[in-house]
């Protein structure tokens, strides 16, 4: 709940600096049909749909689905149904009239909150019926994939139980149109994590971010007052958080569908206010989930895992290692635009600027209750397979491919193309994302983690006193980091002004983000007894601040003791040696599980990039800088690339330069 209410705050900041005009094409497609402005509460529209004649002698035998579960009840009703219901209530009971409208907003309010009964997110009648009849219209649709063959499918779901209510309501339909189906059905926590994979943090703070700088509209809360109240000033004073009331409302006309009142609940609000409510829920989901320019190749990785399941499966059907007629997948909102994404479709994954996604990017129709991606495949003896993809049952492009026919894929280039949309290798920000900061400062790191970067990297050396510090050379100011005090390495400052950090500051800031790897270069000392103090002092450091944890941090080093040590003392963390002079068999036999050499090494070795991954060693190359160098290294694929350009290599590694 607190979760929530913290939410909301956050939404009320956003709207006090956020909006701009009016999209004529998003107006035109609210005003169309008000309920809309539901966004991801929208219930399904159930449409006519039409196929366009697959190619000559082509026939359907199996069907790929992901689909979101059905009308739900929303999150939080106590700070929102019911703070609707209770205000009207009150005000009523002490003897201020209401208006018409007033009184019908009382009982609709009344009615959802009682339905939402402390709830979250609980499946309502309708969403079960969503399911019925979208297997309805599957089957019907594809009758030859039901009836001919083996006749089996599997559903598997979110562990979550609207999308298992879902899922049974879907495959009961089935049952009772061809109660011959072999049905087998399933949910975990394994299908869980790439069903429902998780949201990535640097990418929602970069959207809070970007939302908070857009220019503010005010929202006209006396059309609310005069449209429920027959003595406006009267019901103003029953209202103690002006947003929060009108948000109440928006999010009871929201969810009004799902609870099977076909009204249009928004006319209680301003058409400004809906359309700025709808416009700051969509836009952050666009943002924080789809291809967007501003984070789609940070959000994009997180679906790989789902998209590959998805390709498992067609694939052992079209080699005959499986004869099912179909895999049912059913999940959440997000991950649906996720894989959508992914898959580059047109509409939901369009590649869109901010303000461009503001100004036509169709919400309801892309996210509404019951979402679904069908992925229909086709085939014809001794030809290629084909595929076409229906989002939300409409017909859809991928506008990056060249179809055989209308809307009809050769599958082969579409898992080529698939191979493209997330680049094996990540990006290291050398010493931070330094540009207008300072190496190895705190604020290098911070940049490093709000733009996304997979790992950012830092140096170390152990002072006389045995403090742990953050600094490439071995001097600063003159002063010798390993022969003298911390007292005397902290009199110097970073060119940022910040003064030299220790371990244990960097380590503060490297807590707050869990999607940026830390990659510590510990430094060569004086001699292995030093070092293995230095490696005692920074494993401390670690632990004491819950990052000792192989999914939060690497080494890298050009001590080849200190990498042997970590190796040792950190089973199953990545630890790279630096050096460049010993090929991946050896350091692989010396217990050493990756190698980070300068660029120019893979160059002259370019065999050793397949030879260290054929032996399970990761490998990072350092510094990468220049346009033809990246892109020789993604092409060898090496796992990460350091670099001083994370803009560039970003770029480059996503083929958009």
């Amino acid at each position: 709940m607190k979760r929530y209410l913290s939410a909301l705050c956050l939404l009320a900041v956003c709207l006090a600096s956020y909006a701009q005009e009016q999209s004529p094409q998003i107006v035109q497609f609210l005003k169309e049909f008000p309920q809309r402005a539901g966004f991801n509460t929208h219930s399904y529209e159930f449409i006519d749909v039409k196929d366009t004649p697959a190619p000559k002698g082509y026939k359907a035998f199996y069907i790929s689905h992901y689909g979101r579960h059905g009308s739900r009840s929303d999150w939080a009703g106590n700070y929102t149904y019911k703070v609707v219901r209770d205000i009207l209530a009150q005000a009523k009971a002490d003897g201020v009239a209401l208006t018409p409208a007033g009184d019908s907003l009382l009982r609709e309010s009344a009615f959802i909150y009682e339905k939402y009964d402390g709830m979250d997110g609980r499946l309502t009648p309708r969403g079960v019926r969503e399911h019925r009849q979208l297997a309805r219209r599957m089957y019907n649709r594809f009758p030859e994939v039901f009836r001919n063959g083996s006749k089996k499918i599997r559903a598997v779901s979110s562990t979550t139980p609207r999308c298992i209510v879902s899922m049974n309501g879907f495959t009961a339909q089935l049952l009772a149109l061809q109660p011959d189906l072999d049905m087998d059905l399933d949910t975990g926590e394994k299908f869980y994590s790439y069903i429902a994979q998780g949201e990535n943090g640097t990418v929602r703070a970069r959207t809070q971010k970007a939302l908070a700088a857009r220019p503010a509209k005010p929202m006209d809360a006396q059309y609310v007052y005069k449209t429920l109240f027959q003595n406006p000033d009267e019901g103003k004073k029953y209202v103690q958080n002006e947003y929060a009331f009108l948000y109440g409302i928006y999010a009871v006309a929201k969810v009004a569908e799902a609870n099977d009142i076909d009204d249009n609940l928004f006319r209680y609000l301003p058409f400004d206010a809906v359309y700025t409510f709808h416009e700051q829920n969509f836009l952050s989901a666009y943002l924080n989930e789809c291809n967007s320019k501003l984070n789609g190749d940070i959000r994009l990785p997180l679906n790989k895992p789902l998209v590959d399941s998805l390709v498992v499966q067609a694939d052992r059907v079209i080699s005959g290692a499986s004869r099912r007629a179909a895999d049912l997948t059913f999940g959440h909102d997000w991950p649906f635009l996720g894989l959508c994404s992914y898959l580059g479709l047109e509409g939901v994954g369009d590649r869109l600027s901010t303000e461009d996604a503001a100004a036509q990017w169709m919400a309801s129709w892309n996210c509404p209750f019951a979402a679904n991606l069908q992925m229909i495949f086709y085939r014809k003896a001794g030809a290629p397979v084909l595929v076409k993809f229906l989002v939300n049952e409409r017909e859809t492009a991928i506008p990056a491919l060249q179809a055989v026919q209308g809307p009809y894929y050769n599958w082969a280039d579409v898992k080529a193309f698939l191979t493209t949309r997330v680049p094996h290798t990540q990006i290291v920000a050398h010493r931070g994302f330094w540009k207008g900061n300072a190496q190895n400062s705190i604020a290098s790191l911070t940049q490093a983690q709000e733009f996304g970067c997979w790992g950012s990297e830092f140096d170390l050396h152990l002072t006389a006193d045995d403090q742990v510090v953050v600094n490439h050379d071995a001097t600063i100011g003159g002063t010798q980091i390993q022969t003298s005090s911390l007292e005397e390495v902290r009199k110097h400052t970073l060119k940022n002004g910040e003064t030299v950090p220790t371990l244990e500051e960097y380590l503060k800031q490297g807590g707050k983000n869990k999607d940026c790897v830390l990659v510590l270069e510990l430094k060569p000392h004086a001699n292995a007894q030093r070092e293995d103090v230095f490696i005692g002092k920074v494993l401390e450091s670690l632990k004491a601040n819950k990052l000792l944890d192989p999914k939060r941090v690497a080494f890298i080093s050009f001590s080849y003791h200190i990498c042997q040590e970590l190796a040792k003392k950190c089973p199953g963390f990545t630890v790279q040696y630096l050096e460049g002079d010993k090929d991946p068999a050896t350091v692989h036999a010396d217990g050493i599980n990756g190698i980070d050499y300068h660029f120019s090494y893979f160059k002259k070795h370019p065999e050793w990039v397949k030879e260290a991954h054929a032996l399970g060693m990761s490998v990072n190359v350092w510094t990468v800088d220049n346009a033809s160098d990246i892109r020789a290294m993604k092409e060898l694929g090496v796992d990460q690339i350091t670099t001083n350009d994370p803009d560039l290599t970003r770029e480059i590694l996503f083929g958009r330069r």
